[in-house]
């Protein structure tokens, strides 16, 4: 292997029983990822679930468990490296083991992490986050992406959302049913309630409003909204038009897509670019001939500047 190319990490995260030694198994077998690959899986905990060997065996993929956090050494890490020479090694990682630890002390300067993804049991999601705030913290803060499983018409799945994105405002969500399916944000799982005719849009929930209403725009019509965003430019064909907006991230920092509303205001020409605001205002539908259907236009009835938001990027989640 060539000594300059760096072998892909993959950190798994999450409590015992919160399905992580299901994903990476099926990532590996039914998925292709470990499709002209050598793999290397490191297991810190017995889960569930055990691992099929052979079947990883026939995937050029070799299991390392390791039981002890006394283990985890930079040493033993370069040791793996050098006997099993891995493209890409996929950690589930012990869910009372702090992840940074990993990262900062033992993973080798062979190894490039590339992606923490986080594992949470929809159906005892309550009992960890409750009872054992501190790793649940360890867990979230420092993943990419966090899977909710197991999720049933039962799952409220908003109350889960918010309680992650507001440690790690940066990460996707994706939920899966009991059947490893995945499932998609309802009206019901919306942060506000679409009977409401004035709708106050919480900064965490920019991304997920911006979707819907761009999706289905006839259920937001003659509804007021309050939202913040940035001022990003004057509409090329709205009088008094511009588009208020956040910046996306796709999936990584150079992958950056502009999630924004038409906004209409008298007021328009005084705003400066990426001048940050808060916009109220009822929401009204134009026909678009460029996409051959109607967008929402927001006619704002107040406007006010306000300081930029901490963590201003926006996911698709």
């Amino acid at each position: 292997m060539d000594s300059q190319i760096q072998t892909r990490v993959y950190m798994f995260t999450g409590f015992l029983e919160s399905g992580k030694t299901s994903f990476i198994q099926d990532t590996i077998l039914n998925q292709g990822f470990g499709d002209d690959e050598k793999t290397l899986i490191i297991a810190t905990e017995d889960g569930e679930m055990p691992y099929d060997i052979p079947a990883l065996k026939k995937k050029d993929t070799d299991v390392v468990f390791i039981e002890n956090e006394e283990e985890m050494s930079y040493e033993n890490m370069l040791h793996l490296h050098q006997k099993y020479k891995p493209t890409q090694v996929m950690i589930e990682y012990n869910g009372m083991w702090e992840p940074a630890k990993f990262i900062n002390e033992y993973c080798p300067k062979q190894w490039l992490m590339v992606q923490i993804l986080t594992t949470i049991n929809a159906d005892t999601f309550d009992l960890y986050y409750n009872n054992m705030r501190s790793q649940f913290v360890f867990h979230v803060t420092g993943s990419d992406m966090v899977i909710v499983n197991r999720c049933d018409k039962n799952t409220k799945k908003y109350p889960i959302r918010g309680s992650i994105k507001s440690l790690n405002p940066m990460c996707q969500i994706i939920y899966e049913n009991k059947d490893r399916m995945i499932e998609d944000l309802t009206i019901n799982d919306l942060p506000y309630n679409l009977h409401d005719d004035h709708i106050e849009v919480n900064d965490m929930d920019y991304g997920i409003f911006c979707m819907h209403i761009m999706e289905d725009p006839s259920i937001y019509k003659d509804k007021t909204i309050k939202i913040k965003g940035k001022f990003i430019g004057k509409d090329k064909l709205l009088e008094n038009g511009f588009v208020l907006g956040r910046e996306a991230m796709v999936c990584c920092a150079e992958d950056m897509q502009l999630l924004g509303l038409v906004c209409i205001s008298p007021y328009a020409n005084q705003l400066i670019k990426d001048e940050w605001l808060i916009v109220e205002g009822k929401i009204d539908l134009e026909y678009d001939d460029t996409v051959q259907n109607y967008i929402p236009i927001l006619h704002v009835d107040h406007l006010e500047g306000t300081t930029p938001l901490k963590n201003e990027y926006v996911t698709f989640d």
